[in-house]
């Protein structure tokens, strides 16, 4: 491997470490050890399959969120037509004026926490949470579910309301501060800026060529199955309606 031959994510980690070899830099050589370097990729390979399943079932939620909710799927098939039309498929260039389609994902990303407890870490130092006494190297987790449903932070929690995250133009407001499917922090999902406009692009890929429908005689809200590590909506049928072409 030569330097303007770099292949992969690896090459580019030996060359950084054979570079601070070169320069004798102490500092980036401690932190590019061979234990480094395999927890790093291993980190890279298991958060890239972990982030195709959370995807998909974010997807899962989204999908069936709209077969129950017919008003809330018209308002974002309304805004796709409007900006994108029906003679092309959305762009991520779209995103920044897809503003309710994305509040209505965000939402399904609430209610639908794919991931209800965040992975473990180790507290560094001695130190207070909420009240609490949290000595060091104590196994924290960031109880995801419990944000997205905490009353104190949500006006009528179980409501499914995309309305929530805009602003009064109508447009992406800040992020609330409950809101966190990706985690927070140092340690918050690296997948999360490929997985939101990855996420946006399919769901208005799909919203813009179909119509979702429950069965009739289908209860519409929404049931929960999954484990403790992943939670997904209990199975379900929907019927699909080609939206463009009849």
């Amino acid at each position: 491997m030569i330097s303007d031959k770099i292949r992969d994510f690896t090459d580019s980690l030996i060359l950084a470490r054979k570079e601070a070899e070169q320069e004798e830099n102490d500092e980036v050589l401690s932190q590019l050890t061979n234990t480094h370097l395999r927890q790093t990729l291993m980190d890279i390979f298991s958060a890239g399959i972990d982030m195709i399943d959370t995807s998909r079932i974010t997807l899962y939620f989204a999908v069936r969120y709209m077969a129950g909710l017919p008003d809330i799927q018209s308002k974002v098939q309304e805004e796709i037509d409007r900006v994108v039309g029906k003679d092309r498929l959305p762009t991520i260039k779209d995103r920044e004026n897809l503003s309710y389609t994305e509040a209505t994902l965000h939402e399904a990303m609430r209610l639908g926490t794919v991931v209800p407890v965040g992975l473990p870490h180790s507290t560094m130092c001695d130190t207070k949470v909420g009240g609490y006494d949290v000595p060091q190297d104590t196994v924290v987790m960031i109880n995801h579910w419990a944000l997205h449903h905490d009353p104190n932070y949500w006006i009528d929690v179980e409501k499914f309301d995309p309305t929530r995250y805009l602003d009064e133009n109508g447009k992406l407001g800040m992020k609330p501060e409950s809101w966190l499917p990706f985690s927070a922090g140092r340690r918050v999902c690296l997948g999360e800026v490929v997985a939101k406009p990855e996420l946006h692009l399919i769901f208005a890929t799909i919203m813009q060529r179909f119509k979702i429908t429950l069965p009739e005689g289908t209860n519409p809200e929404l049931k929960l199955g999954g484990s403790s590590s992943n939670t997904q909506p209990a199975p379900f049928q929907i019927i699909v309606e080609d939206r463009i072409n009849t």
